[in-house]
């Protein structure tokens, strides 16, 4: 129920601006600036969630490992700001060149969270291997038919 909402409301945002562009009267750069500051707040919040994940976790895999995610959101959040750059300081700086920049700290941030994710899925394996073997000593420790069978080979030995 909760997703189908959020699905509502993107596309519900998602158009709005969509028909602004279409009648094109000159609002782009207002519709590009206000998105430019929800990805900021989006950015800032996803970071405020991983440092609280981080301190939550400390000690776990995820959170030994959580640098990478966090590198990766201040990517992100620099690469709005490089966007902007060309828009509020045009001296130096051309939009092309702010594009390039921006997609370079995407690139960056793609990459992170790569790094992160593997890293993760890496430790999780090894700790469920862990745990699949502890739980096999386990069961066959419970197990009657294999308790009796210890018992009479100890008693052979």
């Amino acid at each position: 129920m909760r997703t189908t909402r959020i699905t509502v409301l993107t596309i519900v945002f998602a158009a709005i601006p969509a028909q602004a562009f279409a009648a094109g009267a000159g609002i782009e750069g207002t519709i590009a600036t206000g998105a430019g500051v929800l990805a900021l707040i989006a950015a800032a919040g996803l970071l405020v969630e991983m440092l609280t994940l981080r301190k939550l976790a400390s000690g776990a895999a995820i959170a030994d490992n959580i640098t990478y995610a966090v590198l990766a959101a201040m990517c992100l959040a620099a690469s709005i700001l490089t966007g902007w750059v060309a828009r509020f300081l045009p001296v130096g700086v051309t939009a092309d060149q702010a594009r390039l920049g921006s997609d370079l700290l995407v690139l960056v941030s793609i990459v992170l969270f790569s790094v992160y994710f593997f890293r993760v899925r890496r430790a999780m394996s090894r700790f469920l291997a862990r745990l699949s073997a502890e739980e096999a000593d386990v069961v066959g420790a419970l197990d009657p038919d294999g308790s009796d069978e210890a018992v009479q080979e100890g008693m052979r030995g």
